[in-house]
């Protein structure tokens, strides 16, 4: 067993806690975290492109082409563009799926922060609100 201070809580556990309690929930509904995040930002941004999509995410172009081929396989988006553009949209099961999945994150996020105060999540969301600043600014 690894054993790390208690005080010690990275971005990088937080996201591997979170993955751990939804992934059984995900995978009932045939998709993973990564998945679930990518089918998320699609449902935002209609019409999407793939270095849009990876510059949203923080991820390799070449990632995110894998990923979309992957739910693009599963019918869950298509590319309504022509030729080697992407445009990209949730199908009608995509977005039921995106849906779902958003249900299951939400519910893993409020467990997690249920002992949090609203107070102290208002101080939460200032701190991430600056730390996204920064690395927005640095893409």
């Amino acid at each position: 067993m690894v054993h790390t201070p208690e005080h010690t809580v990275t971005p990088r556990l937080i996201k591997a806690y979170l993955d751990k309690v939804t992934s059984p929930e995900l995978e009932k509904i045939g998709i993973t975290p990564s998945s679930a995040s990518f089918l998320g930002v699609i449902r935002h941004f209609h019409g999407i492109s793939l270095k849009e999509l990876s510059e949203i995410l923080l991820v390799d172009k070449a990632h995110t082409t894998r990923m979309v081929g992957k739910l693009m396989d599963l019918g869950l988006v298509v590319n309504t563009a022509e030729g080697h553009q992407y445009s990209l949209e949730l199908t009608e099961k995509g977005n039921e799926v995106a849906i779902k999945a958003k249900e299951i994150n939400d519910a893993a996020s409020r467990e997690l922060y249920k002992d949090v105060t609203p107070e102290e999540m208002e101080v939460i969301r200032n701190v991430l609100f600056k730390m996204q600043k920064v690395i927005r600014k640095e893409q």
